[in-house]
């Protein structure tokens, strides 16, 4: 049946010769002109819509952050004639409407001690309907409360950190601490992020088969809700060839009374570690400090562990032994 109506109706349209019968072209544009007649009597009528529209919040005070995110929209119960709220639907669902906290609160919350704020959306009709349009008449504002919390702003130096990934070629390390440029930082935020924050970090970076110094510029890394003044700082990875120093070092005896003697066997220590080539020429053994101590003997110590006081900057991969000595005790 389907199938019969649609070939009539094909037949028909290829059959219709307007220039002998113009009624169906007649029809149509009485159509059109009273649709277009029914459309703009309905566009000519008020009617009442809800929209979700984006809020801004600008001039918040300097002295302080906002900790606790305030709603991104609002829901916007509106009236407004048909013609109007079809010029206008795009652009209020796009446009934020801005809420200026400086002229909104009377520059309340710049009072020293305000840090929870509270509106009730509905009293800010006014000022969000001059943002609108003056052909719009708002009704409704969802949510009725906003909560504001605030607190205050504070500054703090704190040290950069290395974060970086590193190989060397055969005989060559990192001859010592990596340095930055500048090592410290001041951060501004709000006191209860500020408060937890021990140190910044550079973004992470991978050295592969280093054989020399390496100096770069790199970023830092961000840490949500704090600003900082620099982005990136200098970064130095001291890297040097390196060769082994080996030493006997005498060891010393602390907390001996004086009416005795103890005396160790060995009575020194062989120590060995690595050190840049450029640095060598400045250590000796005398650099080195190892002990025993008196008060780690008891009744059933039989050796006395050896302990390092005392050792050279810039040197790597320490070992030494024997770690243990045995002794007797003299009296003097």
């Amino acid at each position: 049946m389907l199938k019969n109506l649609y070939y009539n109706t094909k037949d028909y349209i290829l059959n219709l010769n307007l220039k002998k019968d113009t009624r169906p072209v007649i029809f149509l544009i009485c159509l059109l002109i009273a649709a277009a007649l029914w459309f703009s009597n309905a566009l000519g009528k008020r009617y009442e819509t809800t929209v979700s529209m984006p809020i801004q919040y600008t001039n918040i005070p300097q002295n302080k952050a906002l900790i606790k995110t305030p709603p991104k929209s609002i829901r916007v119960k509106m009236e407004a004639f048909g013609y109007t709220l079809l010029r206008h639907k795009i652009n209020l669902t796009i446009n934020p409407i801005n809420f200026n906290f400086s002229s909104f609160t009377n520059k309340q919350i710049l009072n020293d001690g305000i840090n929870t704020y509270e509106i009730e959306t509905n009293e800010y009709i006014e000022q969000f309907s001059k943002q609108v349009s003056s052909e719009i008449n708002i009704i409704e504002i969802t949510p009725k409360k906003i909560t504001f919390e605030f607190d205050d702003i504070i500054t703090k130096s704190i040290p950069v950190k290395s974060n970086v990934e590193m190989s060397f070629e055969d005989q060559y390390f990192l001859s010592d601490s990596i340095r930055f440029s500048p090592t410290h930082i001041e951060v501004s935020g709000s006191k209860s992020i500020i408060d937890t924050i021990t140190h910044i970090e550079i973004k992470k970076v991978h050295f592969k088969n280093l054989n020399a110094t390496v100096n770069k510029n790199v970023s830092l890394s961000e840490i949500p809700g704090i600003s900082t003044p620099i982005k990136r700082v200098e970064m130095e990875i001291p890297v040097s060839l390196y060769t082994e120093f080996k030493s006997k070092i005498q060891l010393e005896k602390i907390n001996v009374p004086d009416s005795l003697n103890l005396i160790t066997f060995p009575g020194y220590v062989d120590i060995t570690c690595i050190v840049s080539f450029d640095k060598y020429a400045g250590i000796s053994a005398s650099a080195f400090v190892m002990f025993v101590d008196f008060n780690d003997i008891n009744s059933n110590t039989e050796k006395l562990p050896v302990k390092l006081i005392n050792e050279p900057a810039n040197i790597k991969s320490l070992t030494y032994s024997p770690s243990e000595v045995e002794f007797i005790i003299e009296n003097n």
